[in-house]
């Protein structure tokens, strides 16, 4: 449709000879939250990856949203800034106001404006990277298993920040989780 967020015809990525995925198409407008499934080592993550433009696609065509944010497993915090710094740095990398206090709250970490990437769990680290995500308030968010590290209210939030931005955006999320799944309303199997 006219007004889709993002788009993929023919979508391919290899490493080496290896195909991870082959002829994927995607095409996700507001309302909309696409699960990606798929066994593990089936591309779910390097396909969120290639939808979002962090790594090139080997074959096919990519339309997508100026706005989007991303929150994966393997993005990297910085062990020696506290949560409010990320957050702060993270404003100024995209130009946008910051209230770190705000956004902190909203996922959970309201008291942890001060500790160090480095001293936190997983799952505060799942947290901040989510606020990090959503801060620029992106109409398309890609989800990389977000509560794989989280706890019920993580979870609950994850929901919650779901919901938000399909309101009139867009959510992608790579996962096998049957709860996560549920938040979905469309579904792209990797097979």
């Amino acid at each position: 449709g006219v007004d889709a967020l993002l788009r993929a015809e023919g979508l391919g990525r290899r490493f080496g000879r290896r195909w991870i995925f082959r002829e994927v198409n995607v095409e996700i407008g507001p309302g909309q939250v696409l699960a990606v499934t798929g066994k593990n080592g089936q591309g779910k993550s390097t396909l969120l990856n290639t939808l979002c433009g962090r790594i090139p696609a080997s074959e096919g065509t990519i339309q997508q949203t100026d706005s989007w944010g991303i929150s994966t497993i393997d993005m990297a915090l910085y062990p020696s800034l506290t949560a409010a710094e990320h957050i702060l740095f993270g404003a100024r990398l995209r130009g946008v106001k910051s209230e770190p206090n705000g956004l902190l709250t909203r996922v959970g970490l309201g008291d942890a404006e001060d500790v160090l990437a480095s001293n936190m769990s997983t799952g505060m680290r799942a947290r901040l990277k989510l606020a990090l995500a959503i801060q620029h308030k992106p109409n398309l968010l890609f989800l990389d298993e977000p509560t794989a590290a989280l706890d019920v209210s993580g979870r609950e939030i994850v929901e919650s920040i779901t919901a938000e931005v399909s309101e009139n955006g867009a959510v992608v999320l790579a996962t096998n989780d049957k709860q996560d799944m549920r938040m979905a309303t469309h579904e792209l199997r990797l097979a």
